[in-house]
């Protein structure tokens, strides 16, 4: 995994399994990653369960705030969202003040148009918890946005640009978040260039779409 060959860990477990077939909450809990690194999510999904019902049992230390915030980011990329928002509930309760977990659920609202008011207040624990961390003022951003306050949103997005650029990374959702605001301020010229940035970093048919209808500069 750490090598980045995931098809090949795979296999590894899938020999270990042969030899061992009695599987322990680590062989399941190693499964549910490695399918989350293939996107297999529903995969994943059953692995975490399993993992789960196996350490009740036997190893209960095991479930602690991390392991629920994985198992709620796989339910949420497998689009099961009341399960994720179960689980990210459950890491919150062993751990107030995990941060990543804080601003995943708050995003995960904010990107649904849920919960908002509850989803900025998760948000905002998080940046305090975090200061100056690009994904979550993102989320700040478009938690913002979501409760249609596009010029307060614009100058967290610009934040997030902000800090994407100080940790020399670019993230094709930021991007497109930057270009949304502009939209809905009705800058095309800027909304052209970051809906460009996004399509630059990673291909998305929707956000080409919403480009190829932009009126010609």
């Amino acid at each position: 995994m750490r090598s980045g060959e995931p098809k090949s860990a795979k296999q590894t477990l899938e020999r270990a399994a042969a030899h061992f077939p009695d599987r322990g909450f680590l062989h399941e809990y190693m499964s549910a990653v490695v399918h989350v690194e293939m996107k297999e999510y529903a995969t994943a999904i059953k692995h975490y369960h399993a993992a789960e019902a196996k350490a009740a049992r036997t190893e209960p230390a095991r479930l602690d705030a991390r392991f629920y915030f994985q198992k709620g980011a796989a339910l949420e990329r497998g689009k099961e969202f009341v399960q994720a928002e179960e689980a990210f509930r459950k890491s919150l309760k062993l751990d107030p003040e995990f941060a990543g977990a804080l601003n995943y659920l708050g995003y995960m609202w904010a990107e649904r148009g849920e919960n908002l008011k509850e989803a900025r207040q998760f948000i905002e624990k998080a940046l305090k918890l975090s200061p100056g961390n690009a994904a979550y003022l993102d989320s700040m951003a478009w938690v913002i946005f979501q409760l249609g306050e596009a010029k307060e949103a614009l100058k967290w997005q610009l934040k997030a640009l902000k800090a994407m650029e100080a940790e020399k990374e670019k993230d094709a959702v930021l991007f497109e978040h930057l270009g949304d605001i502009y939209h809905s301020l009705k800058n095309n010229a800027k909304t052209r260039e970051f809906w460009e940035k996004s399509l630059a970093v990673e291909s998305n048919p929707k956000v080409k779409e919403r480009l190829d209808a932009l009126p010609k500069p």
